[in-house]
């Protein structure tokens, strides 16, 4: 065997060890990683769904004393006069209020969703690491067979 295939050969069993222990360690930093991706802490985005209701007082305080059809009438005026308009206006309320909960309740859920869209597309992109960071193990193994091949030939002629 010639010296320069002994060369080749030192040099394609160094290229070969050195890719295995790139890729053994690359694996394991891979589980590291992953185990932190799991282990992050997550932001939780509140809504403003534990808002206030007050309740409508139904009661009305007079001084004077009624008769039983004054009240009567009383109740008929209001079923007819106010109780629309009192409906009307807290349909009103109740929309607004159910709007700008359920347009708090998105919000948080875009949130929430963004953020861990934003984490897995980090642990896949591999920690924004570059791609010949992800692929160098792999990448001097094929270097260090091509060697050993080249090695071959040479030891042949």
């Amino acid at each position: 065997m010639s010296a320069a295939a002994a060369t080749l050969y030192g040099v394609s069993g160094l290229l070969e060890t050195v890719g295995l222990v790139v890729t053994v360690v690359d694996i394991t930093s891979a589980r590291k990683r992953l185990a932190a991706y799991l282990t992050r802490p997550r932001n939780v985005y509140a809504t403003d769904a534990g808002a206030v209701v007050e309740a409508f007082n139904a009661s009305a305080v007079t001084n004077r004393e009624k008769t039983i059809e004054q009240r009567m009438a009383d109740v008929e005026k209001w079923k007819q006069i106010d109780l629309p308009q009192e409906l009307g206006r807290r349909n009103k309320e109740l929309m607004v209020r159910l709007e700008s909960r359920f347009q708090s309740d998105l919000e948080a859920a875009r949130k929430n969703v963004e953020d861990q869209c934003a984490g897995l597309r980090e642990y896949v992109e591999g920690s924004k690491q570059k791609w010949w960071e992800s692929y160098r193990g792999p990448m001097l193994l094929v270097v260090g067979v091509l060697v050993g091949t080249a090695a071959n030939f040479v030891a042949m002629s």
